[in-house]
């Protein structure tokens, strides 16, 4: 999540991120990633904030687990399955995601739950007041408007009170085994694997309990690769998966490794390393939806490019709605409306033309997804 203050030295709004999204990991969790990864020299003061701020949460975090342990095992999702949007970053995701949490009847994570999420069942309303003076009005990589109100992805609590989570990638971006392992399920045993599903479903235990056990939607672009696994844990589960033009879908992720990902760090890492690893992930993530999309049953599963989401974002939602069979449209429809009046204005980021080098191994490297949904 990106925990961002405002920088005035600059005329435009400009915003610096000062906190690490892990300040609030379970102990046990730090200690497991500090083994297992070196922290390189220039990054130790801030991962001795984390383990202060850590270690000093310690008590509520247990204190939270011991009130809502016998809730958390009574929640069942075989009545209600997630709805889970899916997609490489920049895909869109997040556009859909603020459209469809409009309707009430979903239950969602609040970005202010995703910042304090081992505590966050203590007091909804003291973990909001807390929580508010972190938030900016945009993110600081596409300027997309942020409230603490709004859904986030579940992806981010998960680093706190897992070590079985792709995104310790980012964190540590030497290491891609928990990328491998955790987001494409490649080199894992099958015991590592239960454990992923045992941990996972542990924290939308948590996020059902906070939304008092509405049907979930989830966004996550960590779960394009998770299909298979998702349906072993959710079989009537549905799905929406976007997709884009790929070098554009390239160059904003560069954009957002060097804006919000770099900042979050314990490696030195340089620009070079960091094109070979989104290229990498982007790889890796869309050949395993690619290769696991057909498990998904009829009638579960919609594709839906930006493209259209972007031109016709009424009409595309509304087609959604009736693809999925998911409840009357009608009920969400003037709330939708509404924030799509309220995000009319918005711009998009323009970014420069990918140089031919680059453009060229994106063509060879994703040539599968060129062909796969038509773009050239």
């Amino acid at each position: 999540m990106d925990i961002i203050k405002n920088d005035h030295k600059d005329k435009k709004r400009r915003y610096k991120i000062t906190q690490h999204q892990l300040s609030l990991v379970r102990p046990d969790v730090w200690r497991k990633l500090k083994r297992a990864n070196e922290i390189d020299k220039p990054y130790r003061p801030m991962a001795r904030r984390v383990a202060l701020m850590s270690y000093l949460s310690r008590p509520f975090q247990v204190l939270q687990n011991n009130i809502n342990r016998k809730k958390l095992n009574r929640i069942r999702f075989d009545g209600q399955p997630p709805l889970f949007i899916i997609g490489h970053w920049r895909t869109g995701t997040t556009f859909l995601h603020n459209l469809l949490h409009k309707d009430r009847r979903f239950g969602y994570l609040c970005n202010y739950q995703t910042f304090v999420f081992t505590v966050a069942l203590l007091s909804k309303k003291l973990m909001r007041a807390l929580s508010r003076p972190f938030f900016p009005g945009e993110r600081s990589q596409d300027n997309i408007k942020v409230s603490p109100y709004y859904p986030a992805e579940e992806e981010q609590p998960f680093t706190m009170i897992s070590t079985r989570s792709g995104m310790h990638t980012f964190f540590f971006p030497r290491n891609r085994s928990y990328f491998d392992k955790y987001n494409v399920f490649k080199g894992i045993t099958a015991k590592e694997k239960r454990k992923w599903q045992r941990d996972y479903l542990y924290l939308l235990k948590n996020i059902s309990l906070y939304n008092d056990q509405k049907p979930l939607l989830l966004k996550n672009p960590h779960n394009t690769g998770r299909v298979k696994e998702l349906l072993e844990l959710f079989p009537g589960a549905k799905f929406i998966f976007l997709h884009r033009d790929p070098y554009t879908v390239f160059l904003s992720t560069l954009h957002m490794y060097d804006k919000v990902v770099r900042t979050q760090f314990f490696h030195a890492f340089s620009d070079e390393e960091i094109r070979d690893l989104v290229m990498y992930i982007s790889r890796e993530t869309l050949k395993k939806y690619l290769a696991d999309r057909a498990l998904i049953p009829e009638g579960q599963l919609i594709e839906v490019s930006y493209a259209d989401l972007d031109e016709h974002p009424y009409e595309t939602v509304k087609r959604i709605y009736e693809t999925l069979d998911l409840p009357d449209f009608s009920v969400a429809e003037p709330d939708i409306r509404k924030h799509l009046d309220d995000v009319k204005d918005y711009k998009k980021n323009v970014f420069r033309e990918l140089d031919p080098e680059l453009k060229a191994r994106v063509r060879k490297e994703l040539d599968f997804y060129f062909d796969a949904f038509g773009y050239e």
